[in-house]
Order: structure tokens, then sequence, then C-alpha cells
């Protein structure tokens, strides 16, 4: 009969990832280019924090960077966008949805769909029906994903745009920070000029006879 061996137990201990972080010059321009889209956000600044950290972080990961290094860069990046916007996190009695501000008294209930503009039956709060309901639902979902999305695409061209070296404007001679990969004038204006004095040069051929 063969003897029973001890099971042997193996813990795997992981190093931490070194901590990895961004030039300076290239954290102050990305932290004040997502301060600026924070402070016009709708409706609050904090509707930009998770597409802002998500583009960040896919930006430094194409870079080379590992997920946890990014996110925590980004992370970081986002925090302080936040509090350069001035934004200040509600406390949980401003999440609900009866609250109101100090002072202000709560809207008087609504007598017609929010949707349809029909009559709201009896126990109805928002919509008339079901259908009303599911449709405001779909509505609001896709401009929340629209704009999740933007914000995020918009994040991650900041964040390979501080990354590209200065090019030199064809039109005017200044330096500019391309904002797409086949960009080459500074501005629109300077590209339609160019395109204007282009049709100016084109020699023009006469018609036969």
């Amino acid at each position: 009969m063969l003897a029973l061996t001890p099971a042997i137990l193996l813990r795997v201990v992981r190093r931490p990832e070194p901590v990895k972080k961004l030039p300076r010059h290239r954290r102050v321009a990305i932290r004040d280019a997502i301060a600026e889209l924070m402070k016009v956000a709708e409706p609050t600044a904090f509707s930009l924090e998770a597409p802002s950290r998500h583009g960040l972080r896919v930006a430094l990961i194409f870079e080379g960077w590992s997920w946890g290094q990014a996110d925590a860069e980004a992370a970081l990046i986002v925090l302080s966008a936040l509090h350069m916007a001035g934004a200040r996190r509600p406390s949980w009695q401003m999440g609900q949805p009866e609250y109101c501000q100090p002072g202000v008294l709560p809207p008087p209930p609504r007598e017609t769909c929010a949707r349809c503009a029909a009559p709201l039956p009896e126990g109805a709060r928002r919509y008339c029906s079901k259908v009303c309901y599911q449709a405001a639902a779909i509505d609001r979902n896709r401009r929340a994903d629209a704009e999740e999305r933007n914000a995020k695409e918009k994040v991650y061209r900041i964040a390979w745009s501080k990354r590209q070296p200065a090019r030199l404007c064809p039109s005017c001679n200044r330096s500019f920070q391309p904002k797409r990969a086949a960009q080459k004038y500074c501005c629109d204006t300077c590209r339609h000029d160019a395109r204007r004095l282009a049709r100016r040069t084109v020699p023009r051929l006469c018609e036969a006879d």
C-alpha cells in the first residue's frame, strides 16, 4: 500500500508593480485639458469622470503601460482635473430623488406624460404607459452612451496629442500640437487658405474649339 504523501501548498506572492508616472509637462497639459472639458460638462463635472479615466487609461495602455499602472495614473490625473474644475462630491442626502435645496419647494406633481404629454392615469407619476417608459429609457440610454463615447474619444485624443512633437504649419509657419495623425495645418483657417491658394495657382486648360 502506498503511503500518503502530505500535500504541499505553494503561495504565489506577486510583486507590486513599480510606480510609473508621466512627465510633468505632459501630465499638467492633460490635466488642464480635461479640466476645461469638465467645466462645461452637463449636468455636473462628474459625468466625465469615468469616461475620462477610461480614455486616458486606454491611451497609456497603447503606449505600453500595464493596466494597473495606466489606471493608477489616469485616476490621479482625473482627480486633479476634478479639483481644478471646482467639483465637489455630493452627500448621500443630495443624491436622493426627493432632495431639494434648502428653501426651495419641491416641484408639483406632474399631470401629463413626460414623453407624449398625454394625461397621466391615476397612480402614474411620470409616464402614462409602459410603452412611454421603455421608449424614454431607450432614448436616455442612447444619449448617455453617445456622450460617454464622445468623452472617451476626446480624452484619448488629448493624451495622444500631448505626446506628439510639435509640427510646423505650412500656411502660417507657426508650430502647433497635432490632434490627429494626418493633421497638416494648425487650424481650419489655414487649411481653407491653402486650398484657396492652390485653386488659384492651378493652370486652367483651354477648351478645344
